[in-house]
């Protein structure tokens, strides 16, 4: 009898310790299998370039205003705004204002005339002073177009009165304000894109002509003149003076680099490093520092002997990620 009491005693003990130290199926589940859900996307090579960008506006390097040399009466107007001119077209003619008066003088003998003998002199006068009368003829001195008038015909117009500008189209470049904290980079010859608003033909390719040794106090900026090239008709039909515009500067150009969207580089303020956050074989998150190359607006050339193309960078839930966490792809 005891020693089956004794038997009863030990199995006891033997169920109670082995329910104690059975794990919790529950408890497993919810620490072992918890994960991160983050978004990825397969790190890539490619090419980046580094600008500057600057605004400005087109001017025509070749551009005359003329001007009255005499005071007189535009006799003749030859030409509108938009008027194609060659070299020696007349634009206007002039008459000097002794010779106006003396036509006028021979106008007032016409009107005055009442027999047909006065009519008669009075129209030989008139004649003789159109004839004699010195006249004045405003030339081009250049291929060009009319870019504005300020006279019209009949008017008189003083000595030194600005009556019309003539612009070469052709020699239209692009005049960029460079911040003086980006001039370092720039140089002669560097290659440029120009962005036009109010055109839709996309960029007009340029190159950097010249820098100017001065620097604008005000605005701190430099100009640069930057000339069109590689133009199409529908470019150099639409490309006039004083249009304003956008320049990108191309200063350098890296090809077959690791390059990745700014959102998903995390930087360190106060030890002023960068990382990324990659997403291992076995799922799990991995902080790698980086160093950082050419940056645009919108992309970042980043470097590590870690990176692999191929390898997926998370892009979405890196933030609060640490090494070893658990990650899972979110659709």
């Amino acid at each position: 009898m005891i020693s089956k009491l004794i038997t009863m005693i030990c199995v006891f003990l033997f169920l109670v310790l082995f329910g104690c130290n059975k794990p919790k199926e529950n408890e497993g589940n919810s620490t072992t299998d918890a994960r991160v859900p983050v978004k990825v996307s397969h790190l890539e090579k490619g090419t980046i370039e580094s600008v500057v960008t600057a605004s400005g506006t087109t001017e025509a390097i070749r551009k005359e205003k003329i001007f009255s040399p005499i005071a007189g009466r535009v006799i003749a107007l030859k030409v509108l705004e938009g008027s194609q001119v060659r070299t020696g077209d007349v634009l206007l003619i002039l008459r000097p204002k002794e010779a106006q008066a003396a036509f006028e003088g021979a106008q007032t003998l016409m009107r005055n005339a009442s027999t047909d003998q006065q009519k008669h002199e009075a129209q030989r006068a008139l004649v003789l002073a159109d004839s004699l009368q010195p006249q004045i003829y405003i030339r081009s001195r250049f291929d060009g177009v009319v870019a504005s008038r300020n006279v019209t015909e009949g008017e008189f117009v003083g000595e030194q009165t600005e009556l019309l500008t003539i612009i070469d189209p052709t020699t239209i470049v692009f005049i960029a304000d460079v911040p003086i904290t980006s001039i370092s980079r720039i140089y002669q010859n560097l290659p440029a894109q120009i962005e036009f608003s109010q055109f839709a033909n996309g960029f007009f390719d340029a190159i950097v002509d010249a820098i100017n040794p001065q620097a604008e106090a005000q605005s701190q900026s430099v100009k640069v003149r930057l000339h069109f090239r590689n133009l199409t008709d529908a470019q150099q039909k639409i490309l006039k003076s004083n249009i304003p515009g956008t320049v990108n500067i191309i200063t350098g150009t890296n090809n077959n680099v690791f390059v990745v969207n700014r959102s998903v580089v995390l930087h360190d303020d106060e030890a002023n490093t960068y990382s990324l956050v990659v997403m291992t074989d076995d799922s799990l998150a991995k902080v790698v520092p980086i160093t950082i190359g050419i940056q645009t607006d919108s992309l970042i050339e980043v470097k590590s002997d870690f990176l692999r193309g191929g390898m997926n960078i998370i892009t979405q839930g890196q933030y609060t990620l640490t090494d070893s966490t658990k990650v899972t792809v979110e659709q």
